[in-house]
């Protein structure tokens, strides 16, 4: 928990604090159950007593509250009550539910960390429109708007999918209002924010509870409950033996697993320093319950050595470690154990029984966003009067959370004239409705060649009760440009709309020679007008026709131009038809992506020519074993006019584009890419949204322009290839290469921006 923040700071400023707790906490586990009675207290020998688990907070190092687990079972000691915080709410919680250690430890080491602490919804559960700004807008942050200032969010996560996680393992624990009701007493130690004092938690919604407990200011959002915006008890309460104390218990075992001190060589830097006042912090309150411990308490601390609190790889070897230490304690746990008889009946009411099937009879939606109910509905396709299907549920709720609008989606049971049903409930983001996107790319080539491009969008959501959108996007660097669009929904399923846009584009067109040197240069400004209606697919695919009306004016810059400088005029009708599946738009793993454009100018529409083209580009990404295969086609092609002026001829050449040639070398009326790009993850530092993972990969390619198609021949095509290392990182995947081609070109690049 806040522990974790002393072992941040191992891992550099490279992370930072915030980045690095996100591994911290959690060993989320599968279910558990709820009591039917009142407790029922299991005497152990010595008559009274009534046993109090305590447990701290650690984040990962906490796996070792499993292996102290394990030993109680072992030596048969039952237990009155669990108090936990934050790592040690979850474990307690769970095992207070019904969990076995057995069962927690396996979930925790199958659990995907990455989806764990990841807030933004997959690419596959995005709207098609927002997949396309996802595909654009790398940097996975969006500042809002409210109010005319500027709003962020209140936590770096959200914590959408720990959420979901928590519900599915603690379903059948829905109802539960009472924690003394659990089949071992329970309480959460979580601390109110406004005022730093520990707020005990000991009703209410058991997973919101948990989520409480263990939410580290600034990197997960506060969890309000009852009028209190609550945090990490581990700044206020890490050990709560004083909470056991008033449940009742007169004995405690107090397991303790807190990091230690920094040593003076390891205080380099501002965020050791503050790292250490945390620890410092948090000692000092574990510290003050320790010396309440009574004699026939019980403290066990777990020598966890360089384990650190995001160390979620190690939690068996934690585990492990906990589970000697207590079994080196073994004669004092003894006094602790109960006979057989009365064993058997705290087991028998601890663990979860068999899984009861809810029957869902109704569906309702609880919605307080700004949004019309039939929009959220129109992502609901939940069956009635069947059995709770999870995995739907769980689908369902994705698809609502893929609108990208909320910063929770949640459900609750709900009972109604005698039958179950469940409540579907979107919270708005806090920060919104109105967001801003941004991104950034820059490229060099290390010969004297480098480009960048600043981009960032701005979309005012909700206009009206068919969710109209407004949207602005702005770029500024080596190719400048501006952009604005008004999309208008059609009907309350989402499938038609229409669309109106303008924009103004600044591109430098370049003729090289043979050595790669530029010979001249032209720059087109060029506005463009658009009118569109189309239909979307779900969220996969879309299909838009439209008229394009577009004027320009190309002007040399450089050298000697092959064309003259000119104004044009451009009309056409066009469609398109796009289709994506990936998985991820930074080194996706599997999915396929597909456009095709047909576009039309027509003189009797005011174009100065007539001419027909089409492009088409498709990739798809599939994995074998640890290598992923990325094989895609791109056309470009003038379908009835070979003479066409500068403007445009289609460019090819960069990295993945023709390896070994500059960025947009090559330039002609048609042009053809075939590739096949390969590459495999080597490490990773990081978890969720702040993974950074190292690639190497490789690339084949072949591909060439031509000015007129009867030119175009497979003895033509110029062979290329790459090798490249990349890393995925917050402001986009950065890429350092090498690139080959015939002809003798080659070149090294740094990119920094998608190449996909």
């Amino acid at each position: 928990m806040v522990n974790c923040l002393r072992i941040v700071c191992r891992l550099g400023k490279a992370l930072s604090v915030l980045s690095v707790t996100l591994f911290l906490f959690f060993l989320l586990v599968p279910a558990s159950l709820y009591a039917d009675d009142s407790p029922v207290l299991f005497a152990a020998p010595e008559e009274g007593w009534k046993v109090g688990l305590v447990l701290s907070g650690g984040g990962a190092r906490g796996a070792a509250h499993i292996g102290v687990l394990r030993v109680l079972e072992e030596m048969q000691i039952p237990l009155h009550c669990i108090a936990g915080t934050s790592i040690g709410a979850i474990v307690g919680g769970l095992y207070a539910a019904g969990l076995s250690p057995g069962d927690i430890e396996n979930v925790m080491t199958s659990i995907d960390w990455n989806n764990i602490f990841r807030d933004k919804p997959l690419p596959s559960d995005l709207t098609f429109r927002r997949k396309q700004e996802a595909a654009h807008y790398l940097i996975d942050f969006d500042l809002g708007i409210k109010d005319g200032r500027f709003a962020m969010p209140k936590g770096l996560l959200q914590g959408q999918n720990l959420n979901m996680l928590l519900k599915s393992v603690l379903m059948h624990a829905e109802n539960v209002a009472n924690f003394d009701l659990l089949p071992i007493p329970f309480r959460a130690v979580a601390a109110d924010i406004e005022t730093g004092e520990a707020v005990v938690l000991d009703k209410g919604e058991l997973v919101s509870a948990i989520r409480a407990s263990m939410s580290i200011p600034g990197v997960f959002a506060p969890v309000e409950r009852d009028g209190k915006m609550l945090v990490d008890g581990g700044v206020s309460n890490n050990l709560p033996v004083d909470v056991a104390r008033r449940m009742g218990a007169n004995v405690i075992i107090a397991v303790d697993i807190g990091t230690a001190l920094a040593a003076r060589t390891e205080l380099t830097s501002s965020v050791g320093i503050t790292s250490q006042l945390i620890t410092i912090m948090i000692r000092r309150n574990t510290a003050a319950q320790i010396r309440t411990l009574r004699e026939n308490d019980l403290l066990i601390q777990p020598d966890l050595g360089d384990i650190a609190t995001g160390d979620f790889t190690r939690a068996a070897e934690a585990a492990g470690i906990g589970l000697l230490k207590a079994q080196a304690m073994k004669d004092d746990l003894a006094r602790f154990s109960a006979d057989d008889r009365h064993y058997a009946a705290f087991v028998s009411r601890q663990r979860k029984p068999a899984d009861t099937q809810v029957v869902v009879s109704f569906v309702e939606l609880d919605n307080k966003t700004s949004l019309p109910d039939w929009v959220i509905n129109a992502h609901i396709d939940l069956k009635t009067d069947e059995p709770l299907d999870w995995e739907n549920l769980q689908a369902n709720i994705e698809r609502i959370y893929g609108i990208d609008t909320f910063e929770k989606v949640d459900f609750r049971l709900a009972e109604k004239d005698g039958k179950t049903g469940i409540v579907i409930e979107p919270v708005e983001k806090s920060w919104g409705p109105n967001y801003l996107r941004f991104g950034i790319g820059f490229e060099d080539n290390f010969r004297g060649k480098s480009s960048y491009a600043l981009t960032g969008q701005f979309t005012k959501a909700a206009l009206n009760r068919l969710a109209g959108e407004w949207r602005v996007e702005g770029r500024i660097g080596t190719s400048p440009r501006i952009y604005t669009e008004l999309y208008q929904p059609l009907d309350e399923g989402l499938k038609y709309f229409v669309a109106s846009n303008i924009e103004y584009y600044v591109r430098n067109i370049n003729n090289y020679s043979e050595r790669g040197d530029i010979l001249s240069q032209h720059r087109a400004n060029a506005a463009r007008f658009g009118l569109d209606a189309g239909r979307q697919f779900g969220n996969w695919g879309e299909l838009r026709t439209g008229l394009r009306r577009e004027r320009g004016r190309v002007r040399v810059l450089i050298g000697h131009p092959y064309y003259e400088t000119q104004m044009y005029d451009r009309a056409s009708v066009y469609a398109s038809l796009a289709y994506s599946k990936l998985d991820n738009y930074v080194f996706p793993l599997r999915g396929t992506d597909v456009r095709l454009v047909w576009d039309y100018n027509l003189k009797a529409l005011g174009s100065d020519i007539n001419v027909q083209t089409l492009r088409t580009h498709w990739m798809t990404a599939f994995t074998w074993r640890r290598f992923t295969f990325l094989p895609g086609l791109d056309f470009r092609i003038t379908l009835d006019n070979d003479n066409l002026p500068v403007q445009d001829t289609y460019p090819l050449g960069g990295f993945l584009n023709l390896s070994g040639y500059s960025t947009d070398e090559l330039y002609g009326r048609h042009t053809g890419l075939a590739r096949l790009i390969v590459y495999r993850e080597l490490a990773s530092v990081g978890l969720g949204g702040l993974n950074m993972p190292f690639y190497l990969g490789a690339s084949v390619e072949a591909g060439n322009v031509w000015t007129r198609r009867s030119e175009v021949k497979p003895d033509s095509l110029i062979w290329a290839g790459s090798l490249f290392v990349g890393m995925k990182t917050f402001l986009g995947p950065v890429y350092l290469a090498y690139g080959q081609a015939e002809r003798k070109h080659s070149s090294v690049y740094l990119y920094l921006g998608q190449r996909f």
